[in-house]
């Protein structure tokens, strides 16, 4: 299944035992208003080396498995979502929790933003 995102994904980094995995947050809102997090791990190429709250546009993922056998011989399956092509967009401002990088502006079909419009006094009917 490939995972399509147009938005900048927060991957966490984690380390352990001389080890290093990655995860990103999953969340939605509940009815009363508030959101359920949930976390789903992240394997990039091996030489990729991410710092913890690394914002990234994904360009090419997908979502896959591996299994694990108890001593009793059942089956668990781990999903995770695999990586193959992003970019660095920015990072995770840990002091305040907000991204470093500002927010681009969304233009709707041919609107400008605020900036973009220029009112003449003369041309208003209140002064």
């Amino acid at each position: 299944m490939d995972i399509i995102s147009n938005k900048k994904e927060i991957i966490y980094r984690n380390e352990f035992d001389n080890r290093v995995s990655y995860a990103t947050r999953l969340s939605y809102k509940k009815q009363d208003g508030e959101y359920e997090n949930g976390y789903i791990n992240v394997v990039f190429n091996k030489d990729v080396n991410l710092e913890n709250k690394t914002l990234i546009m994904i360009k090419k993922a997908w979502l896959t498995f591996y299994n694990t056998k108890d001593e009793n011989n059942k089956i668990t399956t781990h999903p995770y979502i695999r990586i193959s092509d992003f970019e660095i967009v920015g990072y995770v401002n840990d002091k305040e929790g907000q991204k470093e990088q500002p927010k681009e502006e969304k233009k709707q079909d041919g609107w400008g933003s605020a900036k973009d419009i220029e009112i003449d006094p003369d041309e208003l009917p209140f002064y």
